[in-house]
């Protein structure tokens, strides 16, 4: 009987002696495999693309995972009694990491969880660039949707990646005494989603931390944009909507030299929206949970390329949603976000009203003026279908309410041609004396009922139309890749065979010769000649439809000069 204890004890001894040294061997083993899988990408990432926040990323740890529901609120859960180790955090199925729906194709990464390769069907570059258009430009680096734990970088951390019973994404992360689920739920319209994040406390101590997200943002590309660049601007940026309605915007250039610096950081609020966009595309969130959050933008003082063999052509940004985490042993904390990741669509816009998502459209400091003329222009093309002839008849409207400015403008001019004789009399007579000179010719003005600003006044209401128009031609998505006639395939971009700006210095010219001009000395005169074939200049790379709106404009003036010529000619006659 001893004998048979004794047996029994040590059978004992070496089962459970050789099942916690299998265990143990097979922890050393995974601890091992991560430990090299991180040495080996540090190994192969250039150090100009080497993340600024990379130095304080954690290795993997154990930690420990308490049991629990998961509610849409703060709980407290009792701590167990003893520990249990974790699993290690892995990709269920490669293809786990791919969400396809009818609009786009999102493709997040094995490492850190974030969203990397992404499509969006049917939309490509230009029209004449087939290339897929990626509303995030990570290039290689984990950005959008990546984690930090106050200053510990998660975006080279691993993830466990698996789909929901749903067919929903969701990414595990933990770090810190925290685990992080983070689940997506594309909808099958709308370019939008929702996005669930459960912050949990697995440690053995309290955790007053923040757990942040970043949004993907980043610059123009190298010599993007510019007023002589044939290469059309992006205007990448980040911007939040406050709760009083005001948008706080942050433009994102490439700067080749340029140095870390915190660009915008607003504390915990309730905003409406917080995006990373550019010209045409925006990934954005809009908080769902009655809980303040912050938002940071700041340029990291790292520049980048598309891979490790190619140039430099990115500056490093980053904008964060700062969520602030207070959480005592065993409780979680969600927070719920609605996303829109496509294109700055009006009318795809119009279905999130309630979060102000249209005023993402950066319409500039003549937005009062575009956003109502894009209104306007949009009904005209719904009943002509061409959006060319939508600006055309848009610039008859505008010279309508304007014409009898134009006419008060005209009768001025024609009064002041009346005493052009007595004014060359008058620049005789006090040639030595400037001031008798500018005091008589007032005198002169005022006695013949000549207001010397009538003849600037037409123009004035005309200058924040143009720029008004510049600014909603540019931003208006419907507008993008939109033909006109013959050569002109989009009227977003430049003509590309500079017919336009040629035909608009030829009418401009002929418009001036028509124009009755005041009298003035040679070196103003030939100024006012080369005008028209500077301004031409000017908009030799500006869109064709800005070009097209200036030419009709132009015969417009041209054909109501000739009438009102005409017109005061016979009551002069009379």
């Amino acid at each position: 009987m001893k004998k048979e204890t004794i047996g029994f004890m040590l059978g004992l001894f070496v089962l459970f002696g050789g099942y916690y040294a299998i265990n143990y061997h097979y922890a050393q083993k995974q601890q091992q495999e991560m430990n090299e899988r991180q040495n080996n990408l540090k190994a192969t990432q250039p150090k100009n693309h080497t993340s600024p926040n990379e130095s304080m990323a954690p290795k993997p740890q154990a930690t420990t995972i308490i049991a629990s529901s998961v509610e849409n609120q703060t709980q407290a859960i009792p701590a167990p009694e003893k520990e249990v180790a974790l699993q290690p955090l892995t990709v269920a199925n490669p293809s786990d990491l791919i969400i396809k729906k009818s609009y786009a194709t999102f493709e997040f990464t094995p490492m850190g969880g974030c969203l990397g390769n992404n499509s969006l069907a049917g939309e490509k570059l230009a029209y004449d660039d087939p290339s897929p258009v990626s509303v995030v430009q990570n290039y290689y680096i984990c950005k959008a949707y990546g984690f930090r734990i106050g200053t510990l970088d998660l975006r080279e951390q691993p993830a466990g990646i698996s789909k929901t019973p749903q067919g929903d994404l969701q990414i595990v992360q933990r770090a810190g005494g925290l685990e992080i689920t983070r689940v997506f739920k594309f909808s099958d319209k709308n370019y939008s989603g929702d996005l669930q994040i459960v912050i949990k406390n697995i440690s053995q101590s309290p955790q007053n931390t923040n757990v942040d997200f970043e949004l993907g943002a980043t610059s123009d590309n190298k010599n993007h944009g510019g007023m002589f660049s044939s290469v059309p601007p992006q205007y990448h940026s980040a911007a939040v909507r406050l709760p009083d309605g005001k948008v706080l915007r942050e433009f994102t250039p490439f700067d080749e030299s340029a140095g870390p610096k915190a660009l915008l950081n607003e504390s915990g609020s309730f905003f409406s929206w917080m995006t990373a966009d550019s010209l045409y595309w925006m990934n954005t969130v809009m908080p769902l949970n009655q809980m303040p959050v912050g938002f940071e933008i700041m340029r990291t003082g790292f520049n980048y390329g598309k891979d490790a063999l190619s140039q430099v052509d990115q500056t490093g940004y980053q904008a964060w949603v700062k969520q602030p985490v207070n959480l005592a042993i065993g409780q979680s904390v969600v927070y719920n976000y609605k996303i829109y990741i496509g294109p700055k669509n009006e009318t795809i816009l119009k279905d999130f009203d309630q979060y102000h998502l249209s005023e993402a459209i950066d319409y500039g400091f003549f937005k009062i003026i575009a956003r109502p003329m894009y209104h306007i222009i949009y009904f005209i093309h719904g009943l002509v279908n061409n959006w060319g002839i939508a600006i055309i008849i848009l610039t008859i409207l505008i010279n309508i309410i304007f014409l009898p400015l134009q006419i008060k403008g005209y009768a001025s001019a024609q009064k002041l041609q009346v005493i052009q004789p007595q004014m060359k009399a008058l620049q005789e007579k006090y040639k030595e004396d400037k001031q008798a000179l500018q005091r008589e010719t007032m005198a002169l003005m005022s006695k013949s009922g000549v207001n010397p600003l009538s003849g600037c006044l037409p123009l004035l209401p005309q200058i924040p139309v143009f720029f008004a128009l510049d600014s909603c031609l540019r931003h208006t998505f419907d507008l993008r890749q939109s033909p006109f006639f013959f050569w002109i395939k989009d009227l977003t971009q430049h003509d590309p065979y500079f017919v336009l700006p040629i035909l608009m210095a030829f009418l401009m010219i002929g418009y001036q010769k028509m124009m009755p001009m005041p009298s003035m000395d040679p070196t103003q005169a030939k100024m006012m000649k080369f005008l028209p074939i500077l301004f031409s200049v000017f908009m030799v790379f500006y869109p064709s439809g800005l070009a097209l709106y200036v030419i009709t404009n132009t015969l417009i003036s041209m054909i109501r000069q000739a009438f009102l010529t005409r017109h005061y000619k016979k009551a002069s006659a009379k």
